[in-house]
């Protein structure tokens, strides 16, 4: 469980026995200025109850973007991955209300969406045709009950509780499919180096764009340029132990190809500067 409050104009981290103290001037600018969400608690859902109401929020939120035109009965998207997913949920302390939502898809013989949904590149393809499913995760349904920099900082609190279950769960790989104005948030402003996967297609209204990010290369990429925000999204997990989560999963996985990387010059939607 990962939660933060706001104590006299400083922000206070927990994840389990570890707090943190950080005051307004060394929350990451390029992340978001957190102070401005006080009291807010950041963990899996705890029944099938949350879950619902997670899934609630999200098909809210798509109907009112324009992603679907309408949704179950139930007021929520169907959707054949629901029982292969894990839901975390960001909830206001004062009142107990989700305002915020996003799950990661465990890998499982349905599959993962980006490789049913997206048609991903020759190159990409040969590169997951190599790599063990069980060292991948996808992350997605992310929603949130708030505008402006709220909806930003929720929006990081999720990822940061994603990138920790991800390097704590042993994976080498997250994928993604994410509208293009989210891919350059999360590579210009929460600097995650998701490399594109494919080009950009119309899926669910919005331009969108398959990815995936090499998590034994986020960790030396982070710690070579965002140390800060490294900080921020780790948690309680130390730089120590980031060392030996880099090293177990380099040894996991197959050298790390250029061809992926090169990605980015070969779609025809250019990276976000």
């Amino acid at each position: 469980m990962t939660d933060w409050s706001r104590r006299d104009g400083s922000t206070i981290f927990r994840l389990g026995n570890s707090t943190h103290r950080l005051s307004k001037a060394r929350v990451p600018r390029s992340v978001t200025s957190l102070p401005l969400i006080g009291g807010l608690t950041v963990r899996d859902a705890v029944d099938s109850e949350e879950i619902e109401c997670a899934r609630r929020l999200q098909a809210r939120r798509y109907l009112d973007a324009g992603y679907v035109s309408s949704l179950s009965a139930d007021g929520t998207i169907e959707d054949a991955w629901v029982v292969h997913s894990d839901y975390k949920v960001a909830v206001e302390e004062a009142n107990q209300q989700i305002v915020g939502t996003c799950r990661l898809i465990r890998p499982s013989v349905r599959g993962f969406p980006i490789f049913e949904h997206f048609e991903i590149s020759a190159e990409a393809v040969e590169l997951f045709a190599s790599v063990d499913p069980a060292r991948c995760i996808e992350v997605s349904a992310l929603a949130t009950a708030r505008e402006g920099f709220q909806n930003l900082a929720i929006s990081a609190a999720l990822y940061g509780a994603v990138w920790q279950s991800a390097l704590t769960g042993g994976h080498t790989y997250m994928l993604a499919t994410v509208d293009y104005r989210l891919f350059r948030i999360l590579r210009r402003r929460f600097h995650f180096p998701f490399e594109l996967l494919g080009s950009a297609q119309d899926y669910m209204g919005s331009s969108t764009v398959p990815v995936a990010m090499f998590l034994p290369r986020a960790i030396s990429e982070f710690r070579a340029k965002y140390n800060e925000e490294l900080a921020f999204f780790s948690g309680a997990i130390s730089f120590e132990e980031l060392d030996k989560i880099e090293i177990d999963l380099r040894d996991h996985a197959m050298e790390y190809r250029q061809d992926v990387v090169d990605l980015r010059e070969s779609s025809d939607q250019p990276l976000p500067r």
